[in-house]
């Protein structure tokens, strides 16, 4: 009955023998099933945040890197809680039991069990003075070795930082859930936190968590697929370049464009908005790969200078309204495309200084925010 109920909320998934284009996935184990979820989707997270590198400018601490802490938080909860229960089987063993004494024939129960001697108290009334001061008595003697015993154990210590790890568990993860996800990865971390809070060992089975814990496979899926391979061909024409060094491209693209605009009278020179517009996509790239996004997602955009815009502008980025309008202009009107391919759909394009204007702005500010990220 058991595994028909797992076959139902989560269906396990064999690749073992799937074909895929570069090869098996290594990172995912052959079955994922309603056992093996959480501990695989954290196994992959912690491998793709290691991969980004750490947000060095201010601002709010973005999802990728509120998960580890979050995880770190959950793993030392789940130990003291095994180490918490082991103290207290030694305990018990060791004290002769809780520091409980069990009354028999009292009012209407058959017995009762007393765990304080301000219970006692309230009973004393249906006890005579010799099983009251007995009670009393082996209360005392139960309570002190089990002092004794907790003393030489260390529980109530454990129990207290049991606690304590909850308590910080379930802040770092509340503090999450409100947090802007701004990757898929993060949008899976958030949803790895929520059902390890709230349904750790995946039994819940009314609606939403069989759907949520399904989602959570889904996106683990979604997320290796897009993970870039060792010897698979470029997912994002930058791959193997860092921030610096794409940093240091559109530098090179921006100086470039600005020495072939010395000089020359006509205002739409091609090859120098190409070149501008070429540093402006590099710089946004690089802002974008310093936030976590990863390189497929980045390649996927293309051309679209108003979804880098709009992510980057989310991320904090602030540019003048003039720019902003200028940059989200680039890809409704085609400029690139039209620049590279189409010369003769090129009279109705901004002036060239308004694309050179674009570009001093952008780089300044790209740059003030990364500085000190690897050197830039």
């Amino acid at each position: 009955m058991a595994d028909s109920e797992n076959s139902r909320t989560l269906p396990a998934i064999s690749r073992g023998k799937e074909k895929h284009e570069h090869g098996p996935r290594k990172n995912l184990p052959p079955i994922i099933d309603r056992r093996s979820l959480l501990s695989v989707t954290a196994r992959l997270l912690s491998a793709l945040i290691a991969e980004i590198p750490r947000r060095r400018e201010s601002g709010p601490t973005p999802v990728r890197e509120m998960w580890p802490r979050w995880y770190e938080y959950h793993q030392h909860h789940m130990r003291v809680i095994r180490l918490r229960e082991k103290l207290k089987a030694e305990l018990l063993k060791e004290a002769g039991g809780l520091p409980v004494v069990v009354l028999p024939n009292v009012g209407k129960d058959s017995v009762v069990e007393v765990r304080s001697f301000a219970d006692l108290n309230r009973m004393a009334s249906q006890l005579d003075v010799k099983h009251l001061s007995q009670a009393r008595a082996e209360l005392r003697r139960r309570r002190k070795r089990w002092k004794e015993a907790d003393r030489r154990w260390g529980y109530s210590a454990i129990v207290a930082r049991e606690q304590e790890l909850a308590e910080r568990a379930g802040i770092s993860g509340r503090v999450m859930w409100i947090t802007r996800p701004s990757s898929l990865i993060e949008v899976t971390a958030k949803l790895h936190c929520l059902i390890v809070m709230h349904d750790p060992g995946l039994k819940l089975m009314e609606a939403p968590w069989p759907e949520l814990r399904a989602m959570l496979k889904d996106l683990i899926l979604l997320t290796e697929k897009g993970r870039p391979k060792p010897g698979n061909g470029p997912a994002y024409p930058g791959k193997a370049a860092d921030v610096r060094g794409i940093l240091t491209l559109a530098a090179r693209y921006q100086d470039a464009a600005n020495t072939l605009g010395e000089g020359v009278s006509k205002l739409n020179h091609l090859p120098q908005r190409l070149l501008a517009l070429h540093s402006i996509k590099l710089y946004l790239d690089a802002l974008l790969l310093a936030n976590g996004l990863d390189r497929q997602t980045i390649g996927s955009f293309e051309h679209d200078f108003n979804e880098r815009t709009r992510i980057a502008m989310d991320l904090g980025l602030v540019l003048r309204k003039r720019t902003a309008a200028h940059l989200a202009t680039l890809s409704s009107s085609g400029e690139y495309l039209a620049v590279s391919y189409r010369p003769e759909t090129t009279a109705t394009l901004p002036q060239i200084n308004r694309v050179m204007a674009t570009l001093d702005e952008l780089s300044q500010k790209v740059r003030k925010m990364l500085r000190g990220l690897h050197g830039a």
